[in-house]
Order: C-alpha cells, then structure tokens, then sequence
C-alpha cells in the first residue's frame, strides 16, 4: 500500500455542538445588548450573574451593556428588588435604529465571524478594536434595525477543536516573537508521547483546528502539529531568525488539500454523478481543481495533491456517486474502505435503505 495512505484512527472527541444560550466572549456590544434587551423583554428579569453567564463575560461588562442600553438607547430599564433582575418600566418601549451602512452591515458580520474563529487568542482583543475602528470610518449612512437584522444572520463554524488557552497562549507568543519552544505531543492514534524542540513559523486553522508549523530541530523537517494534541509546551529562553529560515506560507502549503503536506504531487481524477456532481461543481475545493461536464450529468473532476490521506476520507463521503479514476493505488484504496464498510453493516444491521 502507498505509503501516504494508511489507516488512521478516526479522532473521537466529545461533542463540540454548542448548547442553546452559548456565546463566546468576544462579541460585539451590539449583540450583547440584543440579548439582555430579548431577556428583559421576556418578563423574566434577568440580573447580572445570570447575564455575565449566558455571554461569557464579567459582570463588569454586563453592567457597562445596562448602562450603554440605559444612557446611550434610552432604554426604561431599570433593577427591582422585588423581582431581583432587570425590567422595563415601559413594556412597549422598542430599541431605536442605529444609522449604519450597507458596507457596515457586511463589516460587521464578517468582523464577528472572525473574532469568533479567533476567540481566546492573543489577537481577538486587537481585532475587536481594529473592528470598531473600521466601523466608525465608513460613509454613506442609512437606517437599520439591529434586532431585525442580526439575528437572522448566522454562521457555522464547522466543529471547532478543543484547545487549552494557556497552550494556544504560549504558542501564540512563541510565533510573535520568534521563541523556540520545546513541547511533548500526541500523534493521532498513538499512545506514546513524542518530544520535540522547534522553531514556530505560523499558526494556520484549517477545518474548525489550530495547527502550528515549526521547523523540529531534530529532523530539520517543517511538520503541523494539532494544538489539541499537545500535552505540555514552553519557551526555552532562546530565540530563531524568521527571515532567515525562507519560509514561505503560499508556497510550503500549495499542494495540501487539508493538513498534509509533502514535495510529492499526486494527479487525482474524480467522477461525480447525480447530485454530488450538482454539489461539487458549487463551490471551490481546492486551487489546483479542473471540472469537465460529462454527458448524464455526470462530472469529472481533477486537482493535484501532497497527500492522498487528505482526500480519501472526502471522496467516500460522497458514497457510490464519487468513483476514483487515478492515481491506481487511490482507487484501491477507497474500494477497499467500502468493502470494509459494507462487511461492518452487513454484519450488524440489515433495516430498510432510508428515503431521501
């Protein structure tokens, strides 16, 4: 079997669906005060620890959205002791429209988005800023309705890795500051921890997971670690030159089509059928891709890869209406996967196909 496709184990962690009510800390004000207005709205009073935890932030800052919703809103709110939380004093007071352009609305989605992907680094904070920035700046003003618009604008971060802030933290650093770090990891589907000294280059995120790639001191080779698998990680006191390490990002990653990465290139050829050709022709998978309509409706689809384990696991989720034309040995590969699949359920289940 080619030695870039091989059985992995499949990483099982807990869930990462987040539960109803979840926030992460660095949303803008307005989303903030969107809540708070929707819980007192509610006639459930909320007060301010139950606030600071539904938005995952102090009670400082909750206190700072009350005051903001009070002074710069006009909102009726005000604390009763009776009920112990916030209320209106006026049910049907509504929040006023903020003037706010069309550049500014895609502004602001995109800027959360990004601050959400890049919650609980050292940039997020920054970011917010740059963001608020870039707000006040924009012209052409017109009116809308904040409560109206963003909630019916939502983004899925496809199942977001768990990663210890304190690592990501140090590493973080490390690669800001050119400072050698020297780490103990876990690879996938292996028991025995590995220990490594490197040179950081960058921190890339890549399907919902933080990856570092550094240089590895023993080796000299330039591999990508998952900062879920790292057990333990610190700075050694020294420092590396950057510059002089020729690293360059757009090249190093050319070829990946997910974490791999090898000076190999492999011509893959796809044929796609029925309504995964529909799928696959909607969107970019990858910048080397060729599509050819073929006649039925079927596609033919062609990239270049470092590592076939990038694609082998994308392809058999397509199920019978992805065939591999090439490379052989990747054609073999997913035929054998099938056939394992087909042995495990044949075994254990034998119900009705579902419907569609």
């Amino acid at each position: 079997m080619n030695k870039n496709i091989r059985r992995t184990k499949q990483a099982h962690s807990e869930p990462t669906c987040r539960p109803k009510g979840h926030f992460l800390k660095f949303r803008t004000r307005w989303r903030h005060v969107l809540h708070i207005d929707q819980r007192i709205r509610s006639g459930q009073a909320p007060n301010c620890s139950q606030l600071a935890a539904e938005l995952e932030v102090s009670r400082r800052t909750v206190l700072r959205d009350i005051e903001f919703l009070k002074v710069d809103l006009g909102a009726p709110v005000r604390y009763d002791p009776g009920r112990r939380g916030y209320v209106y004093t006026e049910p049907n007071w509504d929040m006023p429209s903020v003037r706010i352009t069309e550049g500014e609305i895609f502004a602001l989605l995109v800027a959360e988005k990004a601050l959400e992907a890049y919650a609980g680094t050292p940039w997020a904070e920054r970011l917010q800023r740059v963001f608020e920035r870039m707000m006040a700046s924009l012209p052409d003003r017109i009116e809308v309705a904040p409560q109206k618009l963003l909630p019916r604008i939502q983004f899925d971060e496809h199942a977001p890795s768990r990663v210890s802030p304190e690592i990501l933290d140090i590493v973080a650093q490390a690669v800001l500051s050119n400072l050698v770090l020297e780490m103990s990891y876990r690879p996938l589907g292996r028991a025995q921890v590995k220990h490594y000294v490197l040179d950081p280059y960058l921190l890339r995120r890549v399907r919902g997971a933080w990856y570092l790639i550094g240089r590895d001191h023993r080796s000299g080779h330039v591999p990508m670690f998952n900062l879920s698998r790292i057990d333990r990680v610190a700075t050694t006191g020294a420092t590396f030159d950057y510059d002089s390490a020729q690293f360059d990002p757009e090249t190093h990653f050319a070829g990946t089509c997910g974490v791999h990465q090898t000076s190999e290139r492999y011509h893959v050829v796809i044929e796609f059928s029925g309504w995964a050709a529909q799928l696959v022709r909607e969107r970019r998978w990858h910048p080397s891709q060729r599509l050819t309509d073929l006649p039925g409706n079927r596609l033919r689809f062609e990239l270049k890869i470092a590592h076939l384990d990038d694609i082998w696991p994308w392809i058999l989720s397509w199920g019978a209406e992805a065939r591999v034309l090439r490379p052989a040995q990747l054609a073999r590969f997913v035929q054998e996967q099938a056939a394992n699949i087909v042995k495990r359920y044949t075994k254990h289940h034998r119900g009705k196909p579902l419907r569609r």
